[in-house]
């Protein structure tokens, strides 16, 4: 495939959701999220193609003088045809006492050398989540086990649309990898905000994977709605994957997070895979 018409393959995908375009920064999740590898679309099953995930996370939370939970149940099936992964995933996410629901579909694919993720969402009886996602997102060998990565990130939400660019780079040896990128949060009518991240996974042997990773920067949460610099904040989080057979895998992670003026979150988190 020639560079052009892959280029402009991708900017057709980043612009597709500006149809639709006429609250919640997504940062923390694209932070905390596992980076693009090449064994997301090469990686062959030894028994089955299917994989069907359950997540949950609590959180305790602190916001101003409010204190409660926030809750997300994820269930997710996702099939691997040859280089292509796709998923289909649906949500239910609780903020104190309001509920928000959104379904998410997906695929990691090969395009000639270059790896791709593209992810269309939706979300309904909105409070705080968006109407409307798009996630396009990319890497490419850059040298030897360096490569280089770029991702966009389009939410509608019923107030305002927000907009993340995150480059980055990605170092493998072996099965393990450490990443940074550098991330750009615009929402339309309150500008830019700017934040770093680093993130690592390490293969402490057949059985178990960590993974280690911090943020720091504005607009993590976007809590309180206020001028970017006012909003500063970090989050730290670690997880171990557990491989207790060839087709069941148990994840377990802890995260923390803090913004100014006043937000304090602790996390959670669990997760069971089974293939067939």
């Amino acid at each position: 495939m020639s560079r052009k018409l892959f280029l402009s393959f991708v900017l057709l995908l980043a612009a597709y959701p500006a149809l639709y375009a006429a609250q919640e920064v997504p940062s923390e999740r694209l932070v905390e999220r596992p980076a693009i590898t090449p064994a997301m679309v090469s990686e062959r099953p030894e028994k089955g193609q299917w994989t069907v995930t359950s997540f949950y996370e609590r959180s305790n939370v602190v916001q101003s003088s409010r204190h409660g939970h926030w809750d997300e149940l994820t269930n997710s099936i996702l099939y691997r045809k040859g280089d292509i992964a796709g998923y289909v995933s649906i949500s239910k996410l609780q903020r104190f006492s309001e509920r928000d629901y959104t379904a998410n579909m997906g695929a990691y694919f090969k395009l000639g050398e270059y790896l791709l993720h593209e992810e269309f969402g939706w979300g309904w009886d909105v409070d705080f989540i968006y109407k409307l996602q798009n996630i396009v997102e990319v890497s490419h060998k850059l040298k030897n086990n360096l490569y280089w990565q770029f991702g966009y990130n389009y939410r509608a939400y019923i107030v305002n649309d927000t907009h993340l660019m995150y480059p980055g780079l990605m170092y493998y040896f072996g099965d393990n990898y450490i990443g940074v990128d550098y991330g750009l949060s615009v929402i339309n009518s309150r500008g830019l905000a700017q934040y770093g991240v680093i993130k690592s996974d390490f293969a402490i042997n057949k059985f178990l994977h960590w993974s280690l990773g911090a943020a720091i920067g504005e607009r993590l949460y976007d809590i309180f709605g206020i001028d970017a610099s006012k909003e500063y904040g970090y989050i730290i989080f670690t997880g171990a994957n557990l491989n207790v057979t060839k087709d069941l895998n148990f994840r377990i992670g802890y995260s923390y997070g803090s913004e100014n003026p006043k937000f304090i979150k602790r996390s959670l988190n669990l997760a069971l895979s089974l293939k067939f």
